[in-house]
């Protein structure tokens, strides 16, 4: 099923660019938001075990989010997750969210990115592109959406495997990855890739992939990052926080 995805997904991207070619027309990348910008961080807890917390440290397009030791362990982990974006940035349909994960701290720590952040008076709505923490397949992105009007409010829908760039064998590679994921239409890509590789391509095979979600998650919001699973005393770096969207330009 993930193919049919990420062929269908190659075939719209070819004729897309094909049409905005005859047209005289490109695609122009606009940054919302990256190192130069201002590190105000807005958040919000998705999940959460009791009265626990998470600090955000942010700095020029970093972030460190610790659990302080204060907060409540469990031997099943911590079940505190949050959703974290730049509330200054323009709602937009079609955006990208990009982090390098740097480090951890703690076991069952769970890092991530939020697309299509968007609060309604009480409701509120994201979909998370995660990495799985379940039989040691981190290389594994999950697909995740909230929305707090509709029971249950948290759904899974699909995964893509980044094995190629993040596991050595059954074993994951470490830190750093850099990770980023774009909603475009009903489509979640998600591409990933060590440093040291060098960016793919958006339609790379071996780096990428496509989850479909129901049409009801096309909406304006606001890209960001995710985090969860922190224990007490536990940490997620991130480093070359950015998101962008695009827009189409006539030549001439």
């Amino acid at each position: 099923m993930r193919r049919s995805w990420t062929r269908r997904a190659r075939t719209v991207g070819v004729v897309v660019a094909l049409a905005l070619v005859a047209a005289g027309c490109r695609q122009v990348e606009v940054v919302l938001y990256d190192q130069s910008s201002t590190p105000r961080l807005a958040q919000r807890y998705v999940t959460r075990d009791g009265s626990d917390i998470y600090l955000l440290s942010p700095g020029q397009g970093s972030l460190r989010i610790s659990a302080p030791t204060s907060n409540r362990a469990t031997p099943e982990g911590s079940q505190t997750r949050t959703v974290i974006w730049p509330p200054s940035t323009t709602m937009t349909h079609n955006q990208e969210s990009c982090a390098t994960w740097t480090d951890s701290k703690g076991a069952w720590v769970q890092q991530g990115l939020a697309l299509r952040v968007r609060s309604d008076g009480s409701r509120f709505r994201a979909i998370v592109v995660a990495k799985n923490i379940w039989y040691g397949a981190e290389w594994q992105m999950n697909v995740y959406t909230w929305d707090t009007a509709r029971t249950p409010y948290f759904r899974t829908h699909g995964a893509v495997s980044l094995r190629k760039p993040f596991a050595d064998g059954d074993v994951p590679r470490p830190l750093p990855w850099r990770v980023c994921a774009r909603a475009e239409g009903d489509l979640v890509t998600i591409k990933g890739w060590r440093i040291e590789e060098g960016e793919p391509a958006w339609d790379d095979p071996d780096h990428t992939g496509t989850v479909r979600l129901p049409s009801d998650w096309v909406f304006a919001g606001k890209a960001g990052w995710y985090g969860g699973h922190i224990q007490p005393g536990g940490t997620i770096g991130m480093a070359g926080m950015r998101t962008a969207t695009w827009e189409v330009r006539t030549d001439g």
